[in-house]
């Protein structure tokens, strides 16, 4: 019963606290034969105009990677993608699984460390720089799917060469199919 008392006393002082903090209303009432003054506007203040900030110097590009040294791994299997999508279906997730425990092996068995180049490539249609945006995607969806099954992200260089390369140039839809891609290399370290 102790407690239940206390618990209402500190409710009600804390309740009494909070309606003093609201507002108040004035304690004396101004005389009706005081007319109220009116208080002059504050004076305007001068336009003030946006401040214009010179651009940041423009940073340099970052030097293109060093893909002398790369070379290709019969072991590593080309991953094919569907027309404008860069997402590793079931064909692709079964490739990549191969690929991915052929990289761990090696790192888990060999002294040397490799050093993986993920190519990005497209087929010729649209523009070059749309190409080259879905080559970049299909190699990062690569890169990604590698490092969840535990490849490191250090080992992993992506380059997306758009069509600037195709595998083959017939202008049939296999053909095409075989440049919408992702191809691996590697260099021992």
């Amino acid at each position: 019963m102790r407690r239940t008392s206390i618990a209402v006393l500190l409710v009600a002082a804390l309740l009494q606290t909070l309606a003093a903090c609201g507002p108040q209303a004035p304690k004396t009432a101004p005389h009706a034969s005081e007319a109220p003054v009116a208080t002059p506007p504050p004076p305007a203040a001068p336009e003030e105009r946006p401040v214009t900030e010179a651009p940041p110097p423009s940073t340099p590009a970052a030097p293109p990677p060093n893909l002398e040294g790369y070379a290709d791994e019969p072991a590593l299997k080309d991953v094919l993608f569907e027309p404008d999508r860069a997402d590793i279906v079931r064909e692709g997730t079964s490739i990549m699984l191969g690929n991915a425990r052929w990289l761990l092996a090696r790192w888990l068995v060999a002294d040397r460390h490799y050093l993986v180049l993920i190519e990005g490539h497209a087929r010729d249609k649209g523009s070059r720089e749309d190409n080259l945006g879905l080559a970049e995607l299909r190699a990062r969806a690569a890169e990604r799917f590698l490092v969840t099954m535990g490849v490191p992200a250090t080992s992993l260089l992506t380059v997306s060469y758009g069509s600037d390369r195709p595998v083959c140039v017939d202008k049939s839809q296999a053909c095409a199919a075989r440049n919408r891609r992702v191809h691996f290399r590697v260099k021992v370290q």
